[in-house]
């Protein structure tokens, strides 16, 4: 947003807003929009939770396969980084692995070759989880950095600028410390790392002997060592566990980034589900975030398998109601240090009591829809009255005329309509 543009004029001047929280509707998108310092994780509000008496990252943390559902834009990916941040921030000793599934792919892969895939992830998330825990352990053993040398190995391709960052003391001017290098990595910074001599004495001790950038030679040197995918992955639960790590969860994400159709998805994930028992059994557990459309097929193809596991799977589905909507909207104005309790203290007269209402109602109980929605109203009344604090029918209305994000577009407003 360019300096003193007339959304920033209303939010940060006339408001009073510490920064624009409503910026990016999609998690992706915000969490990855280069802000100095990570607002995301101050946003997340808990959908519908009728069936838990704890917010679900918290129930997600116990040892167990999960299966979470949802409609596009429902909040699946939020939940995942407000999981994965849970795990990260406390030291319990559960390693969270990122596995997306959303790069465009000519064949859904086999077992094997998931085993792979999933240990160069456990690679990645192994080097930032111990450099961000380390000041929790004793001082490194010789087997400890052993395991931490041949994982860097692994991932050497996608490591080799961040060690050379922080070996030069080259970090970026972020309010996160080391944190602020993660996201060349494709992982978010949960907070502030300080680049202690600690750290600094880890890499140079364990850094790789043969420090191969190039990923075809990597792949050749692993494929020499390691006799399968599998052989590969067991090495890097060998190495979590040689750090303590206890237990690890793999959160499988972006099913549905390239392909919509259900049994083109289905055959994407299915060896990660015919081997749920297999792995569950080396303490390693799958969370998958799914949509909604993917429920019935694979209960009905899955269910005898999933309940003969040891510890059954969570089932839940993502959904909104109004107060939890509300609740969204609310904890993002309070995110941003905000005086206002909410969108109907901006409404003008002929909105009194009726905006917030209006904005969920269009939302139709899509999260990214009602973030849109706000978006574009803010838009809509900055570019007429951006020193005015109040939102009024005729903003309703432009916002309307010049909506971008496809159908259905918003509903004219009741008394707009009289």
């Amino acid at each position: 947003m360019p300096p003193e543009s007339p959304r920033q004029v209303y939010l940060l001047n006339t408001l009073k807003l510490s920064h624009d929280p409503f910026a990016h509707p999609v998690a992706e998108q915000e969490i990855n929009c280069g802000q100095p310092e990570p607002h995301f994780f101050a946003y997340y509000t808990d959908p519908q939770t009728s069936n838990f008496d704890q917010p679900i990252p918290q129930i997600l943390r116990q040892a167990r396969n999960g299966l979470i559902f949802g409609e596009p834009g429902s909040g699946k990916t939020t939940l995942r980084y407000t999981l994965e941040a849970e795990c990260r921030a406390v030291p319990d000793r559960t390693l969270v692995v990122t596995y997306e599934l959303s790069d465009a792919l000519a064949q859904p892969p086999a077992a094997d070759e998931h085993w792979r895939n999933i240990a160069q992830e456990l690679a990645i998330d192994l080097f930032i989880q111990v450099i961000e825990q380390l000041d929790t352990f004793d001082l490194p053993t010789a087997v400890q950095k052993q395991c931490f040398r041949q994982q860097m190995a692994l991932a050497w391709p996608r490591l080799h600028r961040v060690v050379a960052q922080i070996l030069k003391e080259d970090l970026p001017k972020t309010e996160n410390g080391l944190a602020g290098l993660w996201w060349s990595l494709r992982r978010p910074a949960i907070r502030y790392i300080h680049p202690s001599a600690r750290i600094y004495n880890l890499l140079s001790e364990s850094a790789p002997a043969q420090r191969k950038v190039n990923p075809e030679a990597v792949a050749q040197t692993a494929a020499s060592i390691y006799p399968s995918g599998e052989a590969m992955l067991k090495a890097g639960l060998a190495a979590a566990s040689a750090w303590g790590f206890k237990q690890i969860f793999v959160l499988v994400d972006g099913v549905d980034a390239y392909e919509r159709k259900v049994e083109a998805m289905l055959t994407l994930i299915a060896p990660l589900l015919e081997h749920l028992a297999h792995w569950q059994a080396e303490k390693l557990f799958f969370y998958f975030f799914l949509t909604s459309d993917m429920q019935t097929p694979i209960l009905d193809s899955y269910n005898k398998k999933l309940n003969k596991l040891p510890f059954p799977p969570l089932s839940h589905v993502i959904e909104w109601d109004e107060s939890r909507l509300s609740a969204l909207l609310q904890q993002r104005f309070r995110a941003a240090n905000s005086r206002t309790p909410g969108f109907n203290a901006l409404a003008a007269s002929s909105l009194a009591g009726k905006l917030e209402d209006s904005l969920i109602q269009a939302a139709q109980k899509s999260p990214r829809r009602l973030l849109r929605l706000v978006s574009s109203l803010i838009d809509a009344h900055a570019q007429n009255a951006p020193k005015q604090p109040l939102i009024t029918i005729d903003d309703w209305r432009h916002m309307r005329e010049y909506w971008s994000y496809g159908r259905p577009r918003p509903p004219a407003l009741l008394l707009e309509a009289c």
